[in-house]
């Protein structure tokens, strides 16, 4: 699966914004509850979602819902199988950026 061209912009944003690192784990915990679960309904730890700024948490929300995924306010997430594909290629790039950035 590939990145949408919006995604790949809003991930040289989150580079800017210097919050790949946290985004990774978020986006990690719902690729391995996503593998487990095969979709549904599931949470999240709250620190995972709190971020210094309200346009941080913003960004990751939209970036990670292109992939499929709902976040709700609370810090639970619902997604259907299908957004696997997706949120595990947010999940390689995220990761790429990262190491090449350091």
């Amino acid at each position: 699966a590939e990145l949408m061209e919006d995604q790949l912009l809003l991930l040289l944003e989150s580079l800017d914004e210097k919050i790949v690192p946290q985004q990774i784990i978020l986006v990690r915990k719902y690729v391995l509850c996503l593998a487990q679960n095969e979709g549904g309904h599931f949470s999240v730890e709250a620190p995972l979602l709190s971020f210094s700024r309200e346009k941080e948490r913003e960004l990751t929300v939209v970036m990670v819902e292109m992939s499929g995924v709902t976040l709700e306010k609370d810090g639970s997430a619902v997604c259907t199988k299908e957004a696997f594909t997706p949120l595990a290629a947010l999940y390689v790039s995220l990761h790429v950026l990262d190491l090449l950035s350091n």
